[in-house]
């Protein structure tokens, strides 16, 4: 769970909106979570650049938006920390294009598996293929993942599990190996985790939102995406069905396919990933709690 027993905050005037910006955060946060920036309340407009780095270099960034809270609008962030992340100290900075105001928080070390998996030749076949198709879907469905629509606020509660069986196979950012049949390897980290069931086993939507994506790919199968906030959205993986649209809206719990086999797998499962602004982060850190920080928001108000 998110770390926010305490908090960072920096006060600047902003010549350029004349609006003076406060940047909330907690004051640590472990590899592979989510955890909310909020913003001062005087700035009640979207598109404030929040990022986050280190000496230079940028690990994520995002846009603010707006959303409803308590019953009155606060402007606020949603940044994930990539599970690879090194510990230590980084920096979250918000700018609106001429000022920039930043403060320091702890990446908190996780620990995670270290998998190996044996594929067979077809498996490896399809891993290794150099097709150009791969690339190219890749790109466009890292697009959608990085996209971020300040508007798009779906989904006011957590998330729910979208599939009944809880048989883990995989688990959120395990260290993985591929073992080729012709005797080679590769290393990977699994991006989400991976639900075990039967062929035509219901996967259910983690969330409300809209379906930006149904589509077959080469390695994840029959795939569906959501997006749930502005830069938030959940990945279904290897489905046998799909039983939703691109542009439906739809609510947590609706039907939008059936756990298969399709892409690259090695047996009948689901994988399910959520992205915040195209950072992999633990799906299942978002069930049960809200996936915007809304007691660490309100605590913070003066």
């Amino acid at each position: 769970m998110k770390k926010i027993s305490l908090i960072a905050l920096i006060v600047l005037l902003v010549t350029g909106q004349g609006f003076c910006l406060q940047l909330i955060i907690p004051s640590e946060v472990t590899q592979g979570e989510v955890f909310t920036v909020f913003l001062t309340e005087d700035i009640l407009e979207n598109g404030i650049t929040v990022s986050l780095g280190r000496g230079g270099d940028i690990y994520s960034s995002t846009n603010s938006f707006s959303a409803v809270i308590d019953g009155a609008r606060r402007t606020l962030a949603l940044l994930g920390v990539p599970s690879t992340l090194s510990p230590g100290r980084y920096t979250v900075s918000a700018s609106d294009g001429e000022e920039t105001v930043e403060t320091e928080f702890l990446v908190i070390k996780k620990e995670f598996i270290e998998e190996n998996i044996v594929l067979g030749k077809s498996m490896s076949s399809l891993r290794k293929s150099d097709d150009i198709r791969k690339a190219e879907q890749w790109r466009n469905l890292y697009a959608i993942l990085k996209t971020v629509n300040t508007a798009d606020v779906f989904e006011d509660d957590g998330l729910i599990l979208p599939v009944e069986s809880l048989r883990k196979t995989s688990f959120f950012g395990d260290r993985r190996t591929f073992k080729y049949n012709d005797g080679t390897s590769a290393q990977s980290i699994h991006n989400g985790i991976d639900y075990s069931a039967e062929t035509g086993t219901p996967v259910y939507a983690a969330g409300d939102g809209k379906v930006l994506l149904s589509v077959e790919r080469i390695l994840s199968g029959l795939t569906v995406v959501i997006e749930h906030l502005p830069g938030v959205y959940s990945l279904y993986f290897h489905l046998d069905s799909i039983e939703t649209g691109e542009g439906l809206m739809v609510k947590a719990g609706d039907l939008i396919g059936t756990v298969g086999s399709t892409g690259l797998v090695t047996g009948a499962h689901l994988h399910w990933e959520v992205r915040v602004a195209g950072v992999a982060v633990d799906p299942e850190a978002l069930v049960g709690s809200f996936i915007i920080d809304k007691d660490f928001i309100l605590s913070n108000i003066e």
